[in-house]
């Protein structure tokens, strides 16, 4: 048992070392850290090329893990399964069809067989046209006319910047409306009519068929697994290459090897481009509808109308700027598109707040919410001033109404 006088020297030393200040234990252990830092040498702050080149090898192992991953991905062979069946289709009709047996069928017969085979891939997933974007709200329907119609504006500036390209160059431009390469003044009104007619509806079952499978059935089932950016790019690049198809089938056709290479380069770069911003359609719209009816007035007008040069000395009517014209067209037509897409991506944003979801990613389309998740949501989304928001309740109608049309 320990004495009075051990007891009393162990509470002094107890003391003194509480009394200690927590500085005084930590400097001999700073100074063997100096001590240890002097004796190392000292690092150079700039990094050395060696360590350069090994980033670089982890960023290049990092971006092929990332890039491998996508490509053994299931969803985007599924996506690919579905795309190779319908590009193989198109090709045999502009290489079989139109060039070897020579048959003017206007890319009409691969669209319809496209959707033929679309409709058995919608069938055997159960998808219903809504499922891919097609809503069937007749707001939704007249809204995405007006949009397309705004947009389609674009053909304005870009015809009148042509006109005067060519009138200050010393050129006779004219202004003609054919119907397939056919003027009224050389047809007659009866077959002009006629023309027109079916360039509407062979334009009418391309688009459909083009909107479905890329708008709708790939960004639907790319979407979820890789967000939309990624899915977008990877549609975008799938649909210019389905247009290659048209320049690659004009090798029978006496063309340049240069020439081909323009028209592949041409389509590839201004496909993916119109496709980027009919997917932002696609998205900031909610539904297919817009992609669709901005891209029919668009190649419904640019088949239409064209700037044709009428100098002295040419033998027949050219319209050689048309491909500028069309970069013209889609670039202002972006712009638009662009704005739009921002104004309705902070919209949802500010719903999906409002309602307590913090991802915007979380739903595209707050018209897609189930009953639960409105009603579990329901009591947080009141505005600052208290009130519901007004917009927020007629897409809550909207979506009651849809349930019950479907029922």
């Amino acid at each position: 048992m320990p004495t009075k006088e051990e007891l009393m020297r162990q509470f002094s030393l107890a003391e003194e070392k509480e009394k200690t200040p927590p500085e005084a234990e930590q400097q001999p252990q700073q100074q063997q850290e100096k001590a240890e830092d002097k004796k190392a040498p000292e690092q150079p702050l700039v990094p050395s090329s060696h360590e350069h080149g090994k980033r670089r090898k982890k960023r290049k192992k990092k971006f092929g893990k990332v890039l491998f991953g996508i490509l053994e991905d299931k969803t985007l062979n599924k996506m690919l399964n579905v795309f190779l069946i319908c590009l193989i289709v198109n090709a045999v009709e502009y290489f079989v069809l139109i060039n070897y047996f020579g048959v003017p069928t206007k890319g009409v017969v691969g669209k319809i067989l496209g959707l033929l085979v679309i409709m058995g891939y919608m069938y055997t997933a159960r998808l219903k046209p809504r499922n891919v974007g097609f809503s069937t709200n007749p707001r939704a329907i007249i809204g995405a006319i007006r949009n397309a119609m705004v947009f389609n504006l674009a053909v304005i500036p870009a015809y009148i910047i042509e006109y005067f390209y060519l009138a200050l160059n010393g050129r006779q431009p004219m202004i003609r409306i054919f119907a397939y390469q056919a003027a009224l003044s050389q047809v007659g009104p009866l077959y002009f009519i006629a023309n027109i007619l079916l360039l509407l509806i062979i334009n009418t079952v391309s688009v459909i068929m083009l909107e479905v499978l890329f708008r709708g059935i790939l960004i639907k089932m790319g979407k979820g697994k890789f967000g939309f950016w990624q899915t977008a790019v990877i549609v975008s690049a799938f649909y210019s290459i389905w247009y290659l198809i048209i320049p690659l089938s004009k090798v029978s056709a006496g063309y340049s090897f240069g020439q081909l290479l323009t028209l592949c380069t041409f389509y590839l770069l201004f496909e993916f481009f119109v496709s980027l911003k009919w997917c932002m359609c696609t998205r900031a719209s909610g539904s297919v509808w817009l992609a669709l009816f901005d891209h029919l007035f668009f190649n419904v007008l640019v088949e239409l109308i064209h700037v044709l040069d009428n100098t002295p000395g040419l033998s027949n009517y050219i319209d050689v700027n048309r491909n500028y014209r069309l970069i013209i067209i889609q670039v202002i037509s972006f712009a638009f598109c662009f704005s739009y897409y921002k104004m309705k991506m902070r919209k949802k944003e500010r719903m999906l707040q409002a309602v307590g979801i913090r991802s915007i990613y979380t739903f595209d389309s707050l018209v897609e919410m189930s009953e639960e998740e409105v009603s579990r949501h329901a009591e947080r989304i009141k505005t600052s001033d208290g009130e519901i928001d007004a917009e927020y309740l007629k897409l809550l109608e909207k979506n009651k109404l849809d349930r019950e049309h479907h029922r």
